[in-house]
């Protein structure tokens, strides 16, 4: 059964392209090469189209220079105190505080010490006999 229609379209192919091959060759040369002519203008609008050598450079060093303005302004926008001999102040005080064998309790409530340095009524008071300004 599946031979049978196999062979049935085996049989059409050889007869459509049989009637093809007669139709083109009946047709006279202007005819073949107005064909031949617009079959080539098809091809090529189909054909991706090259772009010049030196546009595909751009895409790289326009990547490269776009990385390079972000590295440097996310690079300035997180600058932190050095002292002179080029250690960074910050992260040096964080790692004595993390290094320290003292208690963090006072690092549990950073809100509330930085909440106390805003008071400026207790920062410019003087401290009296009791400890309070």
């Amino acid at each position: 059964m599946a031979s049978d229609n196999v062979r049935t379209d085996r049989e059409f192919e050889e007869r459509t392209k049989l009637l093809f091959d007669e139709s083109v060759g009946a047709l006279d040369g202007e005819t073949r090469s107005k064909l031949t002519q617009a079959r080539y203008r098809a091809l090529e609008e189909l054909a991706p189209r090259r772009q010049a050598a030196w546009a595909r450079a751009l895409v790289p060093v326009g990547a490269a220079a776009v990385v390079a303005t972000l590295t440097v302004m996310l690079w300035q926008g997180q600058s932190s105190p050095v002292d002179e001999a080029g250690f960074d102040v910050a992260a040096v005080s964080d790692l004595e505080i993390l290094l320290s064998e003292e208690e963090l309790d006072m690092i549990e409530e950073l809100e509330f010490y930085a909440w106390l340095e805003e008071q400026v009524e207790l920062t410019e008071g003087q401290i009296v006999e009791d400890g309070i300004g």
